[in-house]
């Protein structure tokens, strides 16, 4: 019978003509995006271009020129004449290797030149952020460690680095999914199911459906499995499609690139009485972009659901389809936002299922960096997860069959 209810929702579901829409609309999201990574990939290319360098760097040498020329026989610093002259000779240089490279072509090795002034940068960098002791600096600090870590092995393992912005299939998804994690998924799912239950009390089908030989208990656990199932299989589905095409139309493969997966961090109290947070010494692994996404598309996968038994819940308390589609985004979008900005709550962030909203970033452990929150984990976000689910469908199973329902 349980099976027979679940069809008979799911063709529902399939009927309704907003499931088609939201689907429409996401699907309109997924290629807008796609179209932003290529657009950006191209603008790069030919910002970084040979030919535009060699314009950036003749425009420079004019200027500079110009600059010098017009504070020659003034009484301005002799340092900064010094600086106008060693920038004109630069400038110069530069223009000679980029004349040299459009007429021969760039060397198959400039990458590891490249590569290797990244990590002389990085190093500096990370010797400047040690110099302060506020939260941003120490935050930045430790997030240039896990990029000075990953040029390293870039450079160990022989590997052309890339830089988030090429047009590659799991750059793409990295993307999506850290935008969809910003409270775009929790509003979408909250719209999509606002009328789930609360939608069929004002039309009296609820009521209909109850009076025939068929517990609560299963009516309520169908509309659930259903509505998850549905969820899951349009986002999830669409962002896979999203996936194959973006690694059909793009000419890079970054399966087996390194990333920094499963940092983890200590919370201490500083000389100054500010709490900061600490990696714990070998904790963190490099791991690959297939291994990332695989993990991002599960963790995804049970917010989703964790999601819809909170929406559910709210659907089977209030009766307006409006008020629960209202009510839903605000709640979201209120602990998405207060768990950033507010001190307090940042404390308790680990305990808020909406925060584990973006995969990506508990997988690599930043999300810990950005709450000042030791305990956002991967293992954490589970546990909570899971307890969301279980405690809103129990919550929304127990008000639903004992609720009176009159038949008019």
């Amino acid at each position: 019978m349980l099976f027979t209810l679940i069809k008979n929702e799911l063709i529902k579901l399939m009927k309704k003509s907003k499931t088609w829409i939201v689907f429409a609309l996401f699907a309109t999201f997924i290629l807008i995006t796609i179209f932003v990574q290529y657009r950006g990939d191209k603008n790069m290319r030919i910002w970084n271009s040979p030919e535009r360098q060699l314009k950036m760097a003749q425009d420079n040498l004019k200027y500079y020129n110009e600059e010098l020329e017009s504070n020659k026989d003034t009484d301005v610093n002799p340092e900064y004449i010094s600086y106008l002259q060693d920038a004109i000779e630069n400038s110069r240089e530069q223009i000679k290797n980029y004349e040299y490279i459009i007429k021969n072509g760039l060397d198959e090795e400039a990458w590891k030149i490249k590569l290797d002034q990244m990590i002389e940068y990085s190093k500096q960098t990370i010797e400047n952020y040690k110099n302060y002791d506020d939260e941003w600096s120490k935050r930045y600090l430790m997030q240039e460690q896990d990029n000075l870590e990953i040029y390293n092995y870039l450079r160990d393992n022989n590997i052309e680095p890339l830089y988030g912005w090429e047009y590659e299939a799991y750059n793409y998804m990295t993307s999506l999914m850290q935008f969809l994690g910003a409270g775009l998924l929790v509003c979408g799912i909250a719209v999509f199911m606002s009328d789930i239950v609360s939608g069929e009390c004002t039309p009296a089908t609820l009521k209909f459906l109850l009076v025939q030989p068929v517990t609560r208990g299963k009516v309520l656990l169908s509309k659930f499995i259903a509505v998850t199932l549905t969820v899951i299989t349009m986002i999830l589905g669409a962002e896979l499609i999203g996936f194959v095409f973006v690694n059909l139309t793009s000419k890079l493969g970054g399966a087996s690139y390194p990333v920094s997966l499963g940092a983890k961090y200590n919370k201490i109290i500083n000389s100054e009485g500010i709490a900061e947070l600490v990696k714990v010494v070998g904790s963190g692994r490099i791991g690959s972009n297939l291994e990332l996404f695989v993990k991002s598309m599960l963790f995804q996968g049970l917010f989703i659901v964790a999601t819809c038994s909170v929406v559910f819940l709210i659907s089977t308390l209030i009766k307006s389809s409006m008020v629960t589609m209202a009510l839903s985004v605000v709640v979201t979008v209120f602990l998405t936002i207060a768990s950033q900005l507010m001190v307090t709550i940042k404390d308790f962030a680990h305990l808020i299922f909406v925060n584990y909203a973006d995969g990506i970033s508990i997988l690599t452990g930043s999300s810990a960096l950005t709450f000042n929150n030791p305990n956002m984990t991967v293992q954490n976000g589970i546990i909570i997860m899971i307890a969301t689910s279980v405690i809103s469908y129990i919550i929304a199973h127990i008000n639903f069959t004992r609720k009176d329902i009159y038949i008019v």
